[in-house]
């Protein structure tokens, strides 16, 4: 139990660090519609929450890339400078630069996926530059035709690789690029926080909420991807049922050697309980020899358990091939540790109550020799 549940903490936690970089902690959009202009936030009253580190104006917006005969429809992004910072962009670079300024102005940061495809030279913003073209709010494309789209060239400064979604979605551009292109102006998509470490997010986004009232949503992380830490929590709760009732059929083996013992020690009881034992105390006799096999046999399992964690973390000897990770991720969380070892007390406690259950059937008939052996 202890390396299924933790191997399921480790997959969880790479499937958070893979899709985490661009979903900061907290995202705050608007309520209605898809934008909103920046001056109905307050931004220094939210700046000056204790937990909040950083924070970051934002636009996305899907857009048609081209690079020579090379075309593809992606997500444009545009951030602020600090945003390469709080999304830890430099973990994530493949090459280039991690920066939204070339030589000649403003660049583009984009998946590998789509520098691939696209074949996008870096640091070329003069003879194959990435040409971006977007829809301009409110121009109907069967009225405008050509003139319903927005372009703008740039260089590539650099390229991602995150996971392969985020590799052929997004190119980042610089915000006020991203705005003019769009005809923003002054609106956004939304503004992202960057918590300071050890915040709790769930009690910022409350503070948050009664501060902005109803025209805005604040939502964490995690209740922007609700489904996959759901699909992630499920999956652990469904292993820690399997594996318990296996561990509920091994209890049998407890079951049956209290139920050997009591018969082989018989007579013992017999002569106990003619010597005056109360049939509790040999009741108790065999409830504390059951208990000592189960805690004895938790403690070995659980500190096993920690033993193998401990040497995949350390040496990584389970390796998965072809993925970011080159061993299979272990993640020890001592709730966990407590859940085990108070369900396995729990089958433990059961298995031993079932023979001395039968042994209670049984008292009469020992207390009746008993009685005839002290006459």
């Amino acid at each position: 139990m202890v390396v299924v549940l933790s191997a399921v903490n480790g997959i969880a936690d790479l499937v958070d660090a893979i899709y985490s970089p661009f979903d900061q902690d907290i995202t705050i959009t608007a309520a209605e519609g898809k934008t909103f202009a920046k001056d109905s936030l307050d931004l220094g009253s939210i700046l000056a929450h204790s937990e909040v580190d950083q924070a970051s104006w934002t636009i996305e917006e899907n857009v048609l890339l081209r690079c020579g005969d090379q075309q593809a429809v992606a997500t444009l992004k545009g951030v602020e400078p600090q945003y390469l910072g709080m999304a830890r962009m430099d973990k994530y670079l493949f090459s280039g630069k991690n920066s939204l300024e070339g030589e000649l102005g403003p660049a583009a940061i984009l998946g590998l996926a789509l520098k691939v495809d696209l074949s996008v030279p870096l640091d070329d913003g003069v003879f194959q530059p990435l040409e971006i073209s977007a829809p301009i709010r409110g121009r109907k494309l069967s009225k405008y035709k050509q003139e319903a789209f927005e372009q703008t060239a740039v260089a590539m400064s650099g390229t991602f690789s995150m996971n392969m979604e985020y590799d052929a979605r997004f190119v980042m551009v610089p915000i006020d690029l991203a705005a003019e292109l769009l005809h923003y102006d002054s609106s956004v998509s939304a503004l992202e926080l960057k918590l300071k470490p050890g915040s709790d997010m769930d009690d910022t986004a409350d503070a948050l909420r009664s501060q902005l009232g109803d025209r805005f949503v604040v939502r964490t992380r995690y209740q922007k991807n609700a489904l996959m830490y759901a699909t992630n929590a499920t999956e652990k709760f469904v292993a820690f049922l399997v594996l318990a009732f296996i561990g509920l059929i091994g209890a049998f083996n407890v079951i049956a050697s209290l139920t050997m013992m009591m018969i082989e020690k018989k007579e013992d009881m017999r002569t106990l309980m003619s010597m005056g034992a109360p049939t509790a105390l040999v009741r108790r006799v065999f409830f504390n020899e059951g208990m000592l096999i189960v805690i004895t046999g938790s403690l070995i399992g659980i500190a096993a358990g920690l033993g193998i964690c401990w040497a995949q973390q350390r040496f990584g000897f389970v390796a998965m091939a072809e993925a970011m990770v080159d061993s299979f991720p272990v993640k020890v969380i001592w709730t966990d540790l407590l859940v085990i070892l108070a369900t396995v007390l729990a089958i433990g406690l059961l298995a031993t109550w079932v023979p001395l259950r039968a042994l209670s059937r049984r008292f009469h008939g020992l207390r009746f020799h008993a009685t005839a052996a002290k006459s």
